[in-house]
């Protein structure tokens, strides 16, 4: 066997098409187009190999790479050979052994004219076909990595095909080049990606523990976006508009946006805007000089100011006054405030963050909330999910809360079978803030140890019959749910007896409604899934 292009035999010169220069260009043609495809290793390499045998008569190509032990070569890629011999490994040859061994530990090319008079060619790796004609030649050329072989290409050739050897081997090499460079972006991508990957998994980590770390616990989905895009937001000074219903959590993720901020070592003041009455409210956040208004015997410096450095925070924000909504806005844009019956406004530096449970946008078109205030509290949005949208989080939230109250109430309650089932099936209109008065009830009302099913159930057709920010309706349109039962066999929020009253005022909803089945379950005060199973119950068609 030699090992040099130089010292390789040369076939005679017959007429034969192959050997025109065009087929050589054509081939090159042909890879340079691969190079233009979306990169998909296996069939990219696939195709340089057809190519090997359809233009130039190097048949039953292959690809060999170590395996990870590191003694033998395996077939990676191939075109041509026996596919069943290929995925039984049958053509896997040990790295000390055969042409192929020599190519990859020497780097040099590998070349047998007649693989049945070449004593160090193994036969098993041969692919036999009855079409061959005169001998077979076999050629082998190293794929390079800075010099350094890292698999090796080989192909077959039979007397049929009498081009030169060292053309051959030459359109071998540049093809070995083109895979090597297929091979070293794969493993560049694969490699990227698995780092890429590590990373993301080493962020929902640091979410979550930075999570329970500031009380919001959960592992869902769209809970731990919503936490990463206030993770996101927190180094900068933007403001931010937290959007939820009411039980979310908007108040934690406000002060976790703040722990993780610059300001974390400054005030963080919290104000909730509907719980304070409007005529105090002004005062509340400006502040006033003493003897600004009756009762105003002492300056007191407004929340606002308290903030200096820090962070406000104003929850339910949509339920603040017009006439304020304009003096908040003069705050945040000239960065001063004035105090009640103040002469001289007064430098503030604060950052602002807000909350609210209603459609802000609504409240902007039915002009009870300016649009330009509206843009400068909505800078950054964040959504957070209600508890029913969470999936696999009520489980937590469960467990978490049974561990705390056990600890404060001084006992040792545990859960029956199928209790954790049935608060995972609940809607949860009052999201978390229901969810721990539910277990708190539970738990300091359990009889013995053990919080039963039947009990839950009960709790849970209590809270069923409490409609949570629904709008005032005439009365002949409520359907009663007061004198419904539950009995301890029924599945939570299936907790009305059907009466024929019932009936009516669904159908009497639905068509108020235009057969619109969500609008009927705001009219009746309840939830959509509960008026389906009504209708179901009843035989009440859609209309």
């Amino acid at each position: 066997m030699s090992c040099r292009p130089r010292d390789l035999p040369r076939s005679p010169d017959l007429p034969d098409p192959a050997l025109q220069p065009s087929g050589d260009l054509q081939f090159i043609l042909e890879l340079a187009k691969l190079q233009e495809r979306r990169l998909d290793p296996e069939r990219t390499i696939a195709a340089i190999l057809r190519l090997l045998a359809q233009l130039r008569g190097l048949n039953s190509g292959r690809v060999s790479l170590p395996d990870r032990s590191g003694v033998h070569l395996k077939v990676r890629y191939s075109y041509g050979l026996d596919t069943a011999h290929l995925k039984a490994g049958g053509y896997t040859v040990p790295l000390n052994q055969g042409v192929t061994g020599h190519v990859m530990r020497t780097g040099t090319i590998g070349l047998v004219t007649d693989i049945q008079t070449e004593p160090l060619y193994l036969t098993r790796i041969t692919a036999w076909d009855e079409r061959y004609l005169g001998p077979i030649a076999f050629l082998a050329v190293p794929i390079l990595e800075e010099g350094r072989p890292i698999a090796v290409l080989a192909a077959q050739k039979d007397g049929a095909h009498r081009r030169r050897f060292d053309d051959d081997l030459m359109l071998m090499r540049i093809a070995a080049a083109m895979i090597g460079q297929v091979m070293r972006i794969e493993q560049f991508v694969s490699q990227r990606t698995a780092e890429l990957v590590s990373e993301n998994q080493q962020l929902w980590q640091s979410i979550r523990q930075n999570a329970l770390a500031h009380g919001v616990i959960g592992e869902s989905t769209v809970l731990l976006e919503a936490l990463k895009q206030a993770g996101q937001v927190s180094r900068s000074e933007a403001p931010v508009l937290l959007l939820g219903e009411s039980g979310t959590g908007k108040e934690k993720f406000a002060r976790l946006v703040h722990q993780q901020s610059d300001r974390r070592e400054r005030p963080f003041i919290c104000i909730n805007c509907a719980a304070i009455p409007a005529a105090l409210l002004e005062s509340e956040l400006f502040g006033h000089e003493k003897g600004s208004f009756t009762g105003a015997d002492a300056l007191r410096k407004g929340k606002i100011e308290a903030a200096e450095g820090g962070t406000l925070f104003l929850d339910e924000i949509g339920d603040m006054p017009l006439e304020l909504q304009a003096k908040l806005l003069r705050v945040l844009q000239d960065r001063q405030v004035q105090r009640v019956g103040a002469s001289q406004p007064i430098p503030v530096d604060f950052r602002i963050l807000t909350a609210t449970n209603v459609n802000l946008r609504q409240l902007v078109n039915e002009r009870r909330f300016r649009l330009d205030l509206y843009y400068r509290l909505s800078v950054v949005p964040i959504y957070l999910p209600p508890l029913r949208e969470r999936d696999g989080d009520v489980k937590m939230l469960v467990l978490h809360f049974l561990n705390e109250l056990n600890h404060r109430y001084e006992r040792n309650v545990i859960l029956e079978k199928g209790v954790l089932r049935r608060l995972e099936s609940f809607d949860w209109p009052g999201n978390i803030r229901q969810l721990q008065n539910v277990m708190e009830r539970a738990i300091v009302m359990a009889e013995g140890m053990i919080v039963t099913t039947a009990q839950i159930g009960r709790i849970l057709q209590d809270e069923s019959i409490v409609q949570l920010h629904q709008p005032e309706r005439p009365a002949a349109q409520a359907v009663s749910t007061a004198t419904s039962g539950l009995g301890a066999d029924c599945e939570p929020r299936r907790y009305l007896k059907v009466h024929r009253t019932q009936g009516h005022a669904i159908s009497e909803a639905l068509r108020d409604c235009e057969g619109n089945q969500s609008a009927a379950a705001r009219r009746l005060g309840m939830t959509t899934r509960q008026l389906r199973y009504r209708m179901t119950k009843l035989g009440i068609g859609a209309v």
